[in-house]
């Protein structure tokens, strides 16, 4: 059974020297898309074969955010979060299924996010407190629940998924999914990594869907060096190792 999926990569500042060959690598080996939909901060960019969304169609940016948790330059980050979770709510016409790539993460060999109609994941092995605590925060029920990590750079996102997570943590709080995830956030977490989109939707997923997933690892590293020929299905290129 084959599900079709849209791959949804946000793009900011510090990756626009780099996005253009990391599309290339996706295009080559990610099996089974739609569409490429590049979230950016600047609408200029465009690729060929990819489809710009400019980030400011969201109902968000970094004024809203900075009116809630200050104005610093980690306001971006928390942004592009933001942007993973709602690409499916806001991006017209995009698929239910859709595979966020964080526009570091070159896939280097073919691989595929689908198994028997069911969505794969792969994980890390991060462990960061401040996003255990900011989870639990946005409604009791979500807490750590397996000793491996959500964050591996990527992840496929099921809109039915989502409406149910945010149903979830706006009933509890009365409030819009997007603004309790910022208040959330404890202050003195702010500057140092005080949420991950991927830790929440991955041990939600693992809480109220066990039987909907499955669980395949890849072989990936973090690298300060683009090496293709690496011995890895995927490399993610920090820009702050660079």
């Amino acid at each position: 059974m084959n599900i079709l999926f849209d791959i949804v990569i946000p793009v900011g500042p510090n990756d626009s020297n780099v996005i253009e060959s990391m599309v290339e690598f996706t295009k080559k080996n990610i099996i089974g898309y739609r569409n490429i939909y590049l979230v950016s901060y600047n609408p200029n960019i465009i690729i060929e074969n990819c489809i710009t969304i400019d980030e400011n169609i969201f109902e968000f940016n970094k004024k809203s955010i900075g009116e809630i948790i200050g104005n610093h330059d980690r306001v971006g980050w928390y942004l592009q979060q933001l942007i993973k979770l709602y690409s499916g709510f806001t991006i017209p016409n995009i698929l239910d299924n859709y595979l966020v790539i964080d526009s570091d993460t070159y896939f280097l060999k073919p691989t595929v996010f689908f198994k028997n109609g069911l969505p794969l994941y792969n994980y890390g092995t991060e462990y960061h407190l401040p996003y255990f605590n900011h989870m639990y925060k946005l409604h009791p029920s979500l807490f750590k629940q397996i000793e491996y990590s959500g964050i591996s750079h990527h992840m496929i996102f099921q809109k039915n998924i989502l409406v149910e997570l945010f149903n979830l943590i706006e009933y509890y709080h009365k409030i819009e999914f997007w603004k309790i995830f910022l208040k959330c956030i404890n202050q003195k977490d702010i500057l140092c990594s005080g949420s991950s989109e991927y830790e929440i939707y991955f041990n939600y997923l693992h809480i109220f869907h066990k039987k909907k997933f499955i669980i395949r690892p890849l072989k990936w590293t973090n690298t300060s060096i683009l090496d293709i020929n690496i011995d890895a299905d995927y490399i993610s290129y920090h820009w702050y190792m660079r």
